[in-house]
């Protein structure tokens, strides 16, 4: 018992760090993407985003899976560790040899010739990430959220931040982002070296190489499949409409994952090795199941509300009046915004239960819809039309692996709809207000700011105070007691003052 709320407190003290780490990375984010925005071209950022995109790639082959099989396993030794860090080591240097022979084919590819230094630079990358993926790993088993979260923030920073705004404003171009990156991965290992000791061992038993590789073939396949889906959007705008249109989905897609990603790390980081613990608790795993989809529907659903009516000011203000075309892109997207955040916890209960191969099935039709969708958006409607093809993509497989989870988890998908209709109506008065406004033209920058402090902020305190909403199930309250009883105390006097203002 004593073990279990140790892990409780545990889990809420690490989603506390990742929370406010997680607020802090993002405010940086938004402020230094708006500072070089302002500095470079949407072409810049396109030549950037689609040679990302092959290094993001080649990223998976350098892990396969280790990291995540070293938190997801119940019990591992010394062995584990010193073999995952040489395995991951020795895939790295695989992978960068490979990468930088294959760069001037990525180039042609795209129409991008005499970029093979750029592309090829990366390559030197590979066998320290590697290394690093498999301390942040244990560093999240261990659940040293902590750590990850001073490795994140400072690496970015300090890295990103003011490497590329420095280059950019000696007039690098897509140069600055380039020799960003590099910062953020030296800045990153020195950090994580001050935490975990890599140690290295190749002469280790077969059952710790198959123990290592079952779990991390599994997991590296569906990643790979989900990498394919979720930058099938990029690699079908770069080839077929070019850099500059790729830098103007970019910056739309950016946006609207900010939000969904914010919680989708501390969600993934920090219940991921606990969910795992308790993987044979199916009650259990049941109730925090629908506390996570009854909280996002809560907090993520009124966000897009207020994201897609105020696009316009959200976009000229961040980015600048050369990125209007961002707007209808970013609306597009940021209306599927509580089903990416769905997705991402989807996919963290099946990695949780061991059922990886299982993922790989639903990433396969994941990937082909993504790819049928986006192709005939882009080759239709353009921008607009992959922004559409992303959503109506996102809704399909929401609905299909949740279907899934209920007949592993403890209760019924009608219960499961249930929540969300109840949700939907909740907010409909607000969507009603907006798509009215917008029908008759008074959703410019000052109407919809002004309409938003005065009617809409006023009208989504209503789930919140009304005690027979969606959200105030007795399965809800009873895991939300357990939340704030664990969380630190000056979390715990927040709460109390929010509950006496409502």
């Amino acid at each position: 018992m004593s073990q279990n709320i140790s892990k409780t407190k545990s889990g809420i003290r690490g989603f506390t760090w990742m929370f406010f780490g997680n607020l802090f990375n993002k405010f940086s984010h938004i402020i230094i993407i708006g500072v070089l925005a302002r500095l470079l071209t949407p072409e810049d950022f396109g030549i950037i985003g689609i040679i990302l995109i092959f290094v993001s790639f080649s990223d998976i082959f350098t892990q396969m899976g280790i990291g995540t099989a070293l938190v997801q396993k119940e019990h591992i030794n010394k062995d584990h560790i010193s073999l995952g860090y040489t395995l991951s080591m020795f895939i790295g240097i695989f992978v960068g040899i490979t990468f930088y022979f294959l760069a001037p084919y990525v180039g042609r590819f795209f129409n991008l010739e005499g970029l093979e230094g750029p592309i090829r630079f990366f390559s030197f990358f590979f066998p320290i990430k590697s290394m690093n993926s498999v301390s942040i790993a244990l560093l999240q088993r261990d659940l040293k959220f902590d750590a990850l979260v001073k490795s994140s923030s400072i690496s970015y920073l300090f890295g990103y931040g003011l490497t590329s705004i420095t280059f950019a404003l000696l007039g690098y171009g897509y140069w600055s982002l380039i020799y960003g990156q590099l910062a953020i991965l030296i800045v990153n290992t020195i950090v994580l070296l001050f935490y975990k000791t890599p140690s290295f061992s190749l002469f280790n038993s077969r059952k710790t190489y198959k123990e290592l590789l079952f779990f991390g073939s599994g997991y590296a396949l569906d990643t790979y499949i989900n990498f394919f889906a979720d930058n099938t959007d990029n690699l079908i705008i770069g080839k077929v409409l070019g850099t500059s249109s790729l830098g103007i989905y970019s910056r739309a897609f950016q946006l609207f994952a900010l939000p969904a990603s914010f919680f989708g790390t501390i969600y993934d980081k920090v219940l991921f090795p606990i969910l795992s613990s308790k993987q044979s608790d199916k009650e259990k795993l049941s109730s925090f199941y629908i506390f996570s989809n009854s909280f996002s529907l809560l907090v993520l659903l009124p966000l897009s509300l207020i994201l897609l009516f105020n696009a316009e000011l959200i976009i000229t203000i961040l980015l600048g009046e050369q990125w209007l075309e961002v707007i209808i892109p970013f609306q597009i997207l940021v209306v599927g915004l509580y089903i990416r955040f769905g997705t991402k916890i989807n996919k963290a209960f099946l990695k949780s239960l061991g059922l990886v191969y299982q993922g790989v099935y639903y990433q396969t039709i994941y990937a082909i819809m993504m790819a049928t969708f986006v192709f005939v958006g882009v080759k239709y409607f353009g921008v607009i039309g992959a922004a559409a093809g992303v959503l109506l993509t996102n809704i399909i497989n929401y609905i299909q692996v949740s279907f899934k989870i209920q007949q592993l988890l403890n209760y019924t998908y009608s219960f499961f709809l249930r929540i969300h209709l109840s949700a939907f109506l909740n907010y409909l008065p607000i969507v009603l207000l907006i798509v009215g406004v917008s029908f008759f033209g008074y959703n410019n920058k000052i109407s919809a700011a002004i309409l938003t402090i005065l009617i809409i902020l006023p009208l989504l305190l209503v789930p919140l105070k009304n005690k027979k909403s969606f959200f105030y199930r007795s399965s809800n309250i009873e895991m939300l007691k357990q939340v704030i009883h664990n969380s630190p105390s000056f979390m715990k006097r927040a709460v109390l003052k929010i509950k006496s203002l409502l």
